[in-house]
């Protein structure tokens, strides 16, 4: 880590929440609990602070967007704003019930930076391809002035309703090699010194590396802005960011993601990689775990600031991964110096990963 990141990190930590030696979370989907029922929706809360209560767990990330069509943008919320349709005034809600009902220290926002799919009345600007179709999420193009205005309207609206210690950026913050395409973002590069339509043609022009950096550092200064819009209204708040795996274990990641290590941890509070080796098709899990590991060390070398995100379903098959899979995992990752742990999603309807199961590895180890 960088003389410079290490400054931040110590001034970061005077003027925020205290932070959790650490975490364990569950991250969860409204659109799980959501049901045009009220009383089913009811039932739902109730299943699901129970599972809280059982499984203990300190942290929450809890999904603050709808994405009812599953293709990661976010087409609804469930707070009260001036730009998108609610599907339900639902996250405060369900946010005081488990404040109530539960031991819970910390309440993290899910939300996206760009992913949002406004209704197509809204002729707006989105991310476009220079090959045509799209790599990811539908998402805003971050540089057009308007699409930003939206953005920040939308977090400033949120933040001013919903009571929460941080917010997760969702994996959206992210431009391909390809990307952005659009006429206002070849203006900007333009303006940076660079030729553009060669470099969103040509992956292997000798200025991809400076390329990719720039972007990296628009996406990562477009979040910290909306950051501290944001602790204007709440000086304390938290923020994490999702993480590819591959940025971390890739040297030449950041020209694919426009993601890189040393960005996230001067930008952000905490990167919370997304360790799914089912996802990443890796052929050893328990390499791909120790790898990452190695990896966020030379950043971040205590791994304080970094967590650990399991996937409990393969979603190449739509399949659930067994829960003592799943505590074997945590285990491992404990014994190899992580922690702060995670999985998604939580499963209430087929009560998955099993509480009983994961609950001893799940646990914080008072000794560390």
């Amino acid at each position: 880590m960088s003389e410079n990141t290490s400054q931040l990190t110590n001034q970061n930590s005077s003027t925020k929440h205290q932070q959790i030696n650490q975490m364990r979370i569950m991250h969860i989907d409204l659109d799980y609990l959501y049901d045009k029922d009220n009383k089913q929706q009811t039932r739902n809360i109730q299943v699901l602070i129970q599972r809280i209560q059982a499984l203990q767990p300190n942290t929450l990330f809890i999904q603050a967007f709808a994405d009812p069509d599953g293709n990661g943008s976010a087409d609804q919320v469930y707070f009260s704003n001036r730009h998108l349709p609610v599907r339900a005034n639902l996250f405060n809600d369900v946010v005081k019930q488990i404040r109530e009902q539960t031991q819970v220290q910390h309440v993290y926002a899910w939300l996206p930076l760009m992913a949002w799919q406004l209704p197509a009345t809204q002729k707006l600007q989105y991310v476009e391809h220079s090959r045509g179709g799209k790599d990811g999420y539908i998402r805003l193009s971050p540089f057009v002035v308007e699409n930003q205005k939206i953005i920040a309207d939308i977090f400033t609206d949120f933040i001013r309703e919903n009571d929460v210690d941080g917010v997760l950026y969702h994996d959206d913050i992210t431009l391909s090699d390809y990307e952005d395409a659009s006429r206002a973002a070849q203006k900007i590069y333009q303006e940076w010194g660079f030729n553009s339509e060669a470099l969103l043609n040509d992956p292997k022009n000798l200025q991809q590396g400076l390329f990719a950096q720039a972007k990296t550092a628009y996406l990562d200064d477009l979040a910290e802005k909306i950051t501290k819009l944001m602790r204007e209204t709440k000086p304390n708040l938290l923020v994490a960011r999702n993480m590819y795996a591959q940025v971390t274990l890739e040297s030449n990641s950041e020209k694919w993601f426009s993601q890189s290590m040393a960005s996230t941890y001067t930008h952000y509070d905490y990167n919370a990689i997304m360790a799914m080796p089912y996802m990443e098709k890796a052929p050893d899990h328990r390499q791909f775990y120790l790898d990452l590991i190695a990896q966020a060390k030379k950043y971040d070398p205590d791994l304080s600031r970094t967590i650990f995100e399991l996937q409990t379903t393969n979603w190449i098959n739509q399949t659930q991964i067994a829960s003592t899979e799943i505590a074997n995992t945590i285990e491992l990752l404990r014994q190899n110096g992580v922690r702060h742990i995670g999985y998604y999603p939580d499963d209430f309807v087929h009560q998955h990963p099993s509480i009983e199961v994961i609950k001893p590895a799940f646990s914080v180890d008072e000794s560390r």
